[in-house]
């Protein structure tokens, strides 16, 4: 692997780190949004009650001037940090709902900050880190002075900055920067030339600048390195840098944001999860060439190069010790386009570890290249290894390559096997196939028929020519289990997934499932109707962000709501950059499909996932996808963003 090579705005060695920590369930959880975000709406409640309560003591005068500043203060900045939440739709994943609740929460404290308008700036920032488009660079010019003036009146800057980049937004988004502008500023007029003027001074203006000032010095300042953000070409992630030496109680009373790196990772995440986010993945967040500023900062920079060199040397060892030398003892076509390789040990001593059903191995093609295929043998068989490879002539070269090149005598490199889709204990179990994905199917077959359960295999594919291992399908032992549904046969009834799942009872059975990303989708779809719980469900793919190929897209028209204009997606662009193209904004942040920051919402058409980091509920039943790296499968895709 090349760690050089940029995918986006990343590294790919990070984006691999991402995906590992994607792939952790606990971390995927801190991702996932609400429908009420009640923790967030009742932190902003008490501190509302909390500032009229400090306001009504000082008019008492049972408060001092210093105790009022000083805790109005902090009423303050838990109201920025909400219109902040609110901007990357974290009180409710309902948008709608997000934006009212957002609006009725901070229109007080922050009326010249309405949520559209500050999403407008904020997610630009996010989107273009202390390059030329963000609107916080605006802070790093002038001498010392001159910032810190920035720094108390920011939001000013931010409300020009939006109405200067209002061909970007939307125009009702420009109408409420300038109403929420007007309002603010009456406010103030109102507000010093009334008798009231030293109290609206005192309980208002103070507390909301010097509030403002905190949040933007330690989250848009400190956070950001003033020297331009170097932190951008020094670290792996490209994102900010690590704030050390304030871990507690800096870490809880700053929500975690210490560990900007986090936020500026996963935008979508709600911050006070932060710094749980930090200790479930500070294995793989400490071995990159992080940014520390801060107590010990060189200390820190010393233990993470130490910590990436023997993550380097740990990868170079597991590589080693998992690596088999193995000879193909066969090559036989059992399908148009599929060919079938057999290993057996290179030496006689040698013995192959076992495996289980649902296993697969690492091919080595050529140097450099290395490619998953499950094994689809019987688990049964020693020291012997089956693949089936279908050449791909529009795909990534391997698997076309591996055709041409593997011969019998031939000995390859492999790794041992590993298991990311195993049977589970059942009393009943459907397996479903489509094309290739017959491979681990076969061997879970074997297994299930070795053991006695019952089971069914429903295997889907296109024409007669492309149905693998037909020559020898009538001699499998379990061969009356088996069901084939071929495109191209009329006299064949099509597959029917949600009436073959309803038919066997859904509280007992285990489904299993392989094949092309929409058929897989079909089968989980009717198995949710069916009853089947996610736990029963299990469904194997190698699919990933990385594993893209432009000759494998295909071009498609892109509608958006709101927009009149139609767009052609190319081959060899991504859905987000001709939206960014057209000035039609979307946030975005890793560009590979492993943080979630650019979801939108799909009105109509069908989509192939490609990100790592939603849910089955967030693409089936909310309808989400994420631009940056899904295609439609559809001639036509709308969406709103």
């Amino acid at each position: 692997m090349n760690t050089d090579t940029m995918k986006g705005q990343m590294p790919t060695a990070a984006i691999e780190d991402l995906k590992e920590l994607a792939a952790r369930a606990e971390f995927k959880k801190l991702l996932y949004v609400p429908s009420v975000n009640w923790v967030l709406i009742i932190s902003c409640l008490l501190s509302l009650v909390a500032w009229l309560y400090l306001s009504n003591q000082w008019l008492a005068g049972n408060l001092s001037a210093w105790w009022l500043t000083l805790l109005s203060t902090y009423t303050f900045f838990i109201f920025i940090l909400t219109v902040h939440e609110a901007s990357h739709l974290v009180l409710s994943r309902n948008r709608w709902l997000n934006d009212i609740l957002g609006t009725l929460l901070t229109v007080i404290p922050y009326p010249q900050l309405p949520i559209v308008q500050f999403r407008h700036q904020h997610l630009t920032h996010h989107r273009d880190t202390c390059g030329v488009e963000d609107p916080d660079d605006y802070l790093y010019q002038g001498n010392w002075l001159t910032r810190m003036f920035k720094i108390f009146t920011h939001d000013f800057y931010w409300c020009y900055w939006s109405f200067s980049n209002r061909d970007s937004a939307s125009k009702s988004t420009t109408v409420v920067n300038l109403l929420s502008m007007t309002i603010y500023i009456s406010v103030l007029v109102l507000g010093f030339t009334s008798a009231y003027w030293y109290e609206f001074l005192m309980l208002y203006v103070i507390p909301q600048r010097i509030g403002f000032f905190v949040a933007i010095l330690m989250f848009a300042y400190v956070q950001h390195p003033p020297e331009k953000c170097s932190v951008k070409e020094r670290s792996p992630f490209m994102t900010t840098s690590i704030i050390r030496g304030f871990d507690s109680p800096f870490a809880k009373v700053y929500f975690g944001q210490n560990r900007h790196l986090i936020h500026h990772l996963y935008p979508n995440m709600p911050i006070y999860r932060n710094w749980q986010a930090w200790q479930l993945g500070k294995d793989i967040f400490e071995r990159q060439n992080l940014a520390n500023i801060g107590i010990d900062a060189e200390k820190f920079t010393q233990l993470n190069n130490q910590n990436q060199e023997q993550h380097k040397q740990n990868n170079q060892n597991r590589v080693a010790q998992s690596s088999l030398y193995v000879t193909i003892t066969a090559v036989e076509q059992v399908a148009q386009g599929i060919n079938s390789y057999t290993f057996e040990p290179s030496e006689s001593s040698q013995t192959l570890p076992k495996f289980e059903p649902g296993a697969h191995i690492d091919v080595e093609v050529a140097d450099g290249i290395i490619r998953q295929y499950s094994l689809c043998n019987d688990y049964q068989q020693r020291n012997c290894y089956q693949i089936a490879v279908q050449c791909e002539e529009n795909g990534r070269g391997g698997s076309e390559l591996l055709h041409e090149t593997f011969k019998v005598g031939q000995v390859v490199k492999i790794s041992k096997p590993r298991n990311l889709f195993a049977l589970k204990p059942a009393s009943n179990v459907l397996l479903f196939a489509g094309g290739i994905g017959i491979t681990p199917m076969l061997a879970m077959a074997w297994k299930l028929h070795h053991q006695g359960t019952p089971f069914e295999l429903h295997y889907c594919f296109a024409t007669h020519n492309k149905w693998a291992f037909k020559d020898t399908w009538k001699t499998l032992p379990f061969k009356d289990q088996i069901k084939v549904y071929i495109d191209d046969n009329k006299d064949i009834e099509p597959l029917n997934a949600e009436q073959v799942l309803t038919r066997d009872n859904s509280a007992n059975v285990y489904v299993y499932v392989c094949g092309p990303e929409g058929f897989m989708n079909y089968i989980e779809r009717s198995a949710q109707a069916a009853g089947v719980t996610e736990e029963q469900f299990n469904k194997e793919s190698f699919a990933g962000a990385e594993h893209t190929d432009v000759n494998l897209n295909k071009e498609f028209t892109l509608k958006v709501t709101g927009h009149e204009k139609e767009f052609l997606i190319p081959k060899d662009k991504s859905i987000i950059q001709v939206l960014k193209e057209n000035d039609i904004f979307v946030p975005m942040s890793c560009e590979n499909g492993v943080c979630g920051t650019c979801k939108c919402k799909i009105k109509s058409g069908e989509v192939e996932h490609k990100d790592m980091v939603l849910n089955a509920n967030e693409h089936q039943v909310q309808k989400l996808f994420t631009p940056c790296v899904t295609r439609a499968t559809t001639e036509t895709l709308e969406i709103s963003v």
